[in-house]
């Protein structure tokens, strides 16, 4: 009976340590995944710390932008009113400017017209002389041949032909410069009028290099001494100087040997007094012109030759 007994109670023992350690391992699984619960609690709230700290951050920043955007609307609005005052000040200037080169246009017409007119006067003062020295010389050769001339007389006569010729000259040498004094300022006009619309014309500075060219002819068949000529002359490598600035480029070809290979217009007159072969550019009709290195106007020439 007690071994019974005893077998029981060895039998209940090991039942409840059995038990017991079944709770152990339970209580340890729990423990362990308590463990991880607590793990991830931890890493959950240090994750929710970090977004609350983002999430303050964002709202900083979104109040530093909402700022900004005030102040950006508050240039747009100031750039509007200026933007709509500079088209008002615009539309005005372009008012002005249309009618500066509508008032330019009508003073390059009345230069032009002086500037033809000073041409032609150029050209009755040039016949004049001419006229003059036909005369006197159909006069002394007349009084030559009947022999009723002395020679106090024939001097008289060359005297007061070269005093008139001298006279002739000098005016023709102060038309030339008030000529070019006109053109010096309808240039600077004509250079703002094509600055303001960007499109060039030439045809001024054409005009320039034409009467250039009959001042230069007659310049070379001029004596130094006749009042005005330095003057006439610095004012012509002046005004060549000034449309050099601008791009032009005038080209004198008087006083160089002329060759076949020159392609200008050309007119040869005969000229004993060259050495026999020698072809010499001794006039200038129109210079030629160059702009931003292109030609504009070719040269048209006199060339005297003893061939």
């Amino acid at each position: 009976m007690k071994k019974v007994i005893f077998s029981v109670l060895v039998v209940c023992c090991s039942f409840v340590t059995a038990i017991a350690q079944m709770e152990t391992n339970e209580i340890s699984i729990m423990e362990k995944s308590l463990n991880n619960v607590q793990s991830k609690q931890a890493e959950f709230d240090k994750k929710l710390r970090q977004t609350i700290i983002t999430s303050n951050k964002n709202k900083q920043d979104l109040r530093v932008l909402e700022q900004r955007n005030k102040v950006l609307c508050a240039n747009i609005d100031s750039l509007k009113t200026v933007c709509d005052s500079m088209q008002k000040a615009q539309a005005a200037d372009r008012t002005t400017i249309s009618g500066k080169i509508e008032e330019t246009n009508d003073t390059l017409a009345s230069t032009q017209s002086v500037v033809e007119n000073r041409s032609l006067w150029g050209g009755i003062i040039a016949i004049i002389i001419l006229f003059a020295v036909s005369l006197i010389s159909y006069y002394l050769i007349k009084r030559i041949k009947r022999g009723t001339s002395s020679i106090d007389d024939v001097r008289k006569a060359q005297e007061a032909l070269q005093n008139a010729q001298s006279k002739m000259q000098e005016e023709s040498v102060k038309l030339d410069n008030q000529l070019l004094e006109i053109v010096q300022q309808q240039l600077q006009k004509k250079t703002i009028a094509s600055s303001n619309t960007g499109i060039p014309d030439h045809s001024l500075v054409v005009k320039l290099a034409d009467e250039i060219a009959r001042i230069e002819t007659n310049l070379s068949k001029m004596d130094k001494s006749v009042r005005g000529y330095k003057q006439l002359v610095q004012a012509k490598d002046r005004m060549i100087n000034n449309v050099r600035a601008n791009g032009y480029e005038i080209i004198s070809l008087l006083g160089q040997e002329y060759n076949d290979g020159m392609q200008f217009q050309t007119r040869f007159v005969p000229d004993d007094t060259l050495p026999e072969g020698r072809r010499i550019i001794t006039g200038m009709i129109k210079m030629q012109v160059n702009y931003n290195g292109k030609m504009i106007q070719p040269a048209e020439i006199v060339v005297s030759q003893n061939i």
